[in-house]
């Protein structure tokens, strides 16, 4: 029994959660300065709501666009080495696991008598 996983090559970049909270670190953070000094005047609850509802329409959304993206990527089998498309290679043979190797004398995983 083989517990082996289909590697896929990863997306790489930044998190669309990091950059969502980010964001609402910086847009509180300058309405809070803003109103400090007298720039703008806004109520914190609906400025806090209203934000909190942009950043969750941003995860989703950006949630939503990262599962399409990873559900666009080549299969293994179809994808070559890095930079050479279309390329087809023979895929390496899975490892053995250490759970279903004989024992000693081949009597079973791993026992000895």
């Amino acid at each position: 029994m083989s517990t082996q996983q289909q590697s896929r090559p990863e997306v790489s970049g930044p998190a669309v959660g990091t950059i969502v909270w980010g964001a609402v670190v910086i847009v509180m953070g300058a309405l809070m300065f803003a109103n400090r000094l007298g720039w703008l005047t806004i109520d914190p609850g609906y400025a806090a709501a209203g934000v909190l509802l942009l950043a969750g329409l941003g995860l989703v959304v950006g949630g939503v666009l990262a599962a399409r993206r990873r559900r666009a990527l080549p299969d293994d089998d179809a994808a070559g080495a890095p930079g050479e498309p279309g390329s087809h290679q023979a895929a390496p043979a899975p490892r053995p696991s250490p759970y279903e190797t004989p024992g000693p004398r081949g009597e079973g995983p791993g026992t000895t008598d």
